[in-house]
């Protein structure tokens, strides 16, 4: 008896294998990426930046590539003071037949800081890492197990941290860059590292909002005075407005230029216009005429100045609540 082996399956098969290796070819080269964030020294609204000291790692399986010597940070601030070590001299090989190394970088990072909600405002500081020869199609991060971890001893002057998060997206491009040999604008894999921070709550009413209730509050005691104490009554009404402007200029000084009004910027506003209508009241009921009679209205006389000095204040406080939860809601 003789047996005869179709040819069909052995071709069958090796299409099956030259498929498969076309198919593994063409998939990308995953990089795994983690980050651990050392210090975050500090943060500076003024130039948008700020300082990080981190530890950036990085696990692939072909020798042929170095993702080490290939990736950058986009968005640095000041490259020129960054400090790269790169701590091994060759890849160290894993257990898992991978090739590990890991950098540390210190540097200032840049990240456009909205300051709608100012003092109450939340910040994203983000390191963002990205691949600077090879595209998506031929490079992608992949994130570690655990991708990010975050220093529990750093302590950031006037802001709390939050959790930190890794997102890994391909970043597109409108530009081939001017290089001809690419038909195609294919995007790049990027890894952006995020730390969320926060002002406390407590401390932006106690530094922020207490000394300007203060000043109104001196402001409005002009109007319980009784009206013939003309010069006490507009003295504490300009007064407050001076110190007013000049808490102002003291509060910005460490904000940067912006072409929006923040929560802070809507508060004074507010005040200022509260003084204007404190110094207007105060100057219709206390006029002097040319024999130094005292003229005007007699809507301020002392039990009467008592209910326009609380409707008027009772106003501004409520229309500052309402800009306050408008800001902070939206």
């Amino acid at each position: 008896m003789t047996f005869r082996i179709s040819p069909v399956p052995f071709s069958a098969a090796l299409c099956a294998l030259v498929m498969a290796g076309v198919s593994l070819a063409d998939q990308p080269h995953q990089v795994t990426i983690g980050m651990y964030v050392n210090d975050i020294q500090t943060v500076d609204l003024t130039t948008y930046s700020y300082a990080v000291d981190l530890y950036l790692w990085f696990r692939w399986k072909d020798p042929q590539i170095d993702p080490v010597s290939q990736f950058e940070f986009m968005n640095t601030f000041d490259p020129e003071a960054h400090v790269r070590t790169v701590l091994y001299e060759k890849p160290v090989p894993q257990p898992d037949g991978s090739l590990y190394q890991i950098v540390r970088h210190q540097g200032l990072f840049s990240a456009k800081f909205p300051l709608h909600d100012y003092p109450f405002d939340r910040q994203l500081l983000t390191v963002t890492v990205e691949d600077t020869t090879m595209t998506a199609p031929q490079l992608v991060y992949v994130p570690d197990r655990e991708p990010m971890t975050v220093n529990g001893e750093i302590r950031l002057p006037g802001y709390k941290l939050g959790k930190a998060t890794v997102a890994i997206r391909n970043k597109p491009y409108p530009t081939a860059f001017g290089d001809l040999s690419e038909p195609e604008i294919e995007p790049y894999s990027r890894a952006e590292f995020r730390i969320p921070i926060s002002r406390p709550p407590i401390s932006g009413l106690l530094k922020t909002f207490v000394p300007v209730i203060l000043i109104i509050l001196s402001a409005a005691f002009a109007l319980l005075l009784d009206p013939c104490h003309v010069e006490a009554r507009i003295g504490l009404a300009i007064t407050a407005l001076l110190t007013l402007v000049a808490m102002q200029f003291t509060m910005l000084s460490g904000l940067p230029e912006v072409a929006y009004l923040t929560l802070l910027d809507q508060v004074y506003l507010a005040s200022y216009l509260y003084i204007l209508v404190v110094i207007g009241i105060v100057v219709q009921g206390t006029r002097v005429d040319q024999t130094g009679e005292l003229r005007g209205s007699v809507v301020v006389v002392p039990s009467s100045g008592r209910r326009v000095c609380f409707t008027v204040t009772g106003a501004y406080l409520a229309f500052v609540t309402v800009i306050g939860m408008l800001n902070l809601l939206v």
